[in-house]
């Protein structure tokens, strides 16, 4: 995983796919376990709406590449 800092001063990881469905499998197991832990069900909540948002703008690329190629 990376850390970056963007010029607006937000923090973003950037993190290999392997890493990201360990980290959400930790996420949700940890939440399981302490479902009364606010702050871990908002990191998982955020953590799976970025996953699910990545894989939506990948599968729209990848449309795109198929129409373009058609």
């Amino acid at each position: 995983m990376q850390i970056m800092h963007t010029p607006a001063g937000d923090v973003v990881a950037v993190m290999e796919p392997k890493e990201a469905v360990l980290t959400e499998a930790a996420l949700m197991r940890y939440v399981g376990g302490n479902p009364d832990s606010n702050l871990a069900v908002r990191i998982m909540q955020a953590f799976v709406t970025a996953n699910e948002e990545a894989e939506r703008r990948a599968e729209e690329a990848a449309e795109g590449g198929e129409a373009a190629s058609a």
